[in-house]
């Protein structure tokens, strides 16, 4: 109940507390805007000149991109930054497309904490562990000087700088997925069909073993007349035959997978969180 009761409060905090008066941080239906200064180590002009850039890019490249500065990520109760921006990220920001693309940049001034907080399938895609890291070098410089504006605006030009190539590469990205995906699933058939004719030769292979055990009192004969008994009907010709053995094989054929697809950036790869954090 606690813990309830201070993420309502830190949300209030968010909210109102260091925005009472900006339309623009908060959209009508309770998301936060691209950009949140609730640490206030920004100017509302430099908030609402970040706000414009940030909200630029996300259109332009349909990729959201937010920045949130707060006190203490600990008032959250998540016990990491990690999950902390994961939760904000959940609760307050929508994203774009079917998986919600987005990076969220969460800065926390208590310990000079910070977490970057990719999400959605493209935006995994354009923001991978490299390309973080790449985004941590360019506001560095600036939060080492405690230079925030300018360390904030070298991230979103370099944010900008990566999603430029990432929109362009990305269809060629879903083919090469699906191209894998459409391999595995052959392979997948293939190991099917190889487990399904092993376990019919060991089937058979009981059944003849069964047959043989029962039959080893058996003595094979030279010559047909030597199975006649005396109750045998008398026969003037004889025959030996020889039958014929057939095998037939089964082919198992897998229906082939729907690859999905849609328009925008949803498609296939790894939808969920990712992180990289550290200290400035």
């Amino acid at each position: 109940m606690k813990r309830k009761i201070a993420l309502s409060l830190l949300l209030i905090l968010l909210m109102c507390l260091v925005l009472p008066v900006t339309a623009s941080a908060a959209s009508a239906n309770g998301n936060l805007g691209c950009v949140t200064d609730s640490a206030g180590i920004l100017t509302e002009e430099q908030r609402q000149e970040l706000e414009d850039i940030a909200a630029g890019i996300s259109e332009k490249y349909q990729c959201g991109v937010y920045i949130v500065t707060t006190p203490d990520y600990t008032e959250f109760g998540r016990g990491t930054i990690s999950l902390c921006a994961e939760e904000i990220y959940d609760r307050y920001l929508h994203g774009f497309g079917e998986t919600g693309d987005g990076i969220l940049f969460l800065v926390s001034m208590a310990d000079r904490d910070f977490d970057l907080d990719a999400h959605g399938s493209f935006g995994n895609y354009a923001f991978d562990y490299q390309q973080r890291d790449r985004l941590v070098n360019s506001f560095g410089p600036f939060f080492r000087n405690d230079d925030w504006y300018n360390g904030f605006k070298a991230y979103l030009v370099a944010v900008e700088q990566r999603l430029v190539p990432a929109v362009a590469g990305y269809p060629a990205y879903l083919e090469s997925l699906e191209t894998q995906q459409a391999q595995q699933a052959k392979m997948i058939a293939g190991a099917k069909g190889i487990g399904s004719f092993l376990v019919g030769v060991l089937t058979a292979t009981g059944v003849c073993g069964g047959m043989k055990r029962q039959m080893k009192t058996a003595r094979e004969k030279d010559d047909a007349d030597e199975y006649m008994t005396p109750t045998s009907p008398h026969m003037q010709i004889v025959q030996d035959h020889f039958l014929n053995r057939t095998r037939t094989v089964q082919v198992i054929q897998q229906e082939p997978r729907d690859s999905g697809g849609g328009g925008g950036h949803s498609g296939g790869g790894f939808s969920g969180h990712s992180h990289t954090s550290g200290k400035f």
